[in-house]
């Protein structure tokens, strides 16, 4: 009786932990889905509101002191493929941040959304301008390659 009591409660705790292990992987999934998903959603976002849209391997930064509060980045990168805007083999881009702040060269390639001024200088319009690359991002970019090109753009972050 005692080794068939064990049995069921070994039997019972290993199932428990099969249950919990699959809700746990479930609840990633959805997680990395709804991650995805909102990264998706702000690519499509971004891409609405700039004059230009390409992946980048970003080679080099430099930065320049513009006041006591402001600096100004100017990042160089190799672009791998234009999206939107003309196409070009390397960009420059300027970018206004606090003092201080720390300017990162990724090592992988990203996508970047930029606006362009009247002097053709391309700059970073904030937060939501830069995007790792992701599976999402590709496919939807593959599948709307042409319609991301020849979208009019509301210039709407580029003021």
């Amino acid at each position: 009786m005692k080794n068939t009591t064990l049995a069921l409660l070994l039997f019972s705790c290993f199932s428990c932990s099969i249950v919990a292990t699959t809700n746990m992987a479930a609840e990633k999934v959805i997680s990395a889905t709804n991650m995805t998903d909102i990264e998706l959603n702000g690519f499509k976002e971004a891409i609405k509101h700039v004059h230009y849209l390409a992946k980048v391997k970003l080679t080099n930064v430099e930065i320049f002191s513009e006041d006591n509060e402001t600096d100004k980045h100017i990042f160089s990168a190799n672009v791998i493929e234009t999206y939107r805007g003309t196409v070009q083999k390397q960009i420059s881009y300027e970018m206004f941040v606090e003092k201080g702040e720390e300017a990162i060269v990724e090592k992988t390639p990203v996508y970047i959304a930029l606006c362009k001024d009247n002097h053709g200088t391309y700059y970073w319009p904030g937060t939501g301008s830069q995007f790792s690359l992701s599976e999402a991002i590709h496919v939807w970019l593959t599948e709307n390659e042409k319609v991301v090109h020849e979208m009019p753009t509301t210039g709407n972050w580029c003021n």
